[in-house]
């Protein structure tokens, strides 16, 4: 059994859409994102590429544990280290582009003001348990 590493991978427009687990290379060295062809992606890590996050197991909550998880941007070869500080900033034309993607999802949506379907959805049940509970106790006859 190989042994897999989690990897949050960062999208063009900087958001993080899945942590996953991958398998490592043979030498240790590497995540094995895809490998061979047109998408190759394997990233280099290090000693220092990770950031630990706090969970609770479900089979012992009483234990706070520890994961592991690597960052690195699409494509690249090597994750982000963040002893030394190497961290790929990305540069303004690469900014500018992830703002744009973000806003073209918006493109053409009208802008919802006001109370939704499920507020309502929520409201008149509760008027109608009230109007119940005042007739029931004799306010309203």
């Amino acid at each position: 059994m190989t042994e897999k590493l989690f990897l949050a991978i960062i999208d063009k427009d900087l958001k993080i859409r899945s942590i996953k687990k991958y398998p490592i290379s043979k030498n240790g060295q590497q995540i094995k994102v895809k490998s061979g062809g047109e998408g190759h992606f394997m990233p280099t890590i290090t000693n220092t590429s990770y950031l630990e996050f706090p969970y609770r197991a479900i089979t012992s909550p009483w234990k706070k544990s520890f994961r592991r998880v690597y960052f690195a941007v699409n494509l690249a070869t090597e994750c982000i280290d963040f002893k030394t500080g190497d961290v790929p900033l990305p540069s303004v034309e690469q900014l500018e582009e992830a703002v744009r993607i973000s806003l073209v999802g918006k493109l053409g949506k009208d802008r919802e003001e006001g109370p939704q379907w499920y507020h309502w959805a929520m409201i008149f049940p509760s008027i109608l348990t009230f109007l119940i509970v005042l007739t029931t106790s004799g306010v309203l006859r």
